[in-house]
């Protein structure tokens, strides 16, 4: 049982960058079509 605990943990741990970067992957990727978006009515 202790086992399965230890193995729990970093997977928790890994999680929430995962998401973190997941967020800042669709920021980046929604200011790149923005500009495109400028620079097409431009």
């Amino acid at each position: 049982m202790a086992d399965r605990e230890r193995t729990r943990e970093p997977v928790l741990r890994i999680l929430p960058l995962g998401s973190g970067m997941v967020l800042i992957g669709l920021g980046f990727a929604l200011a790149f079509l923005g500009l495109r978006v400028r620079r097409g009515q431009i």
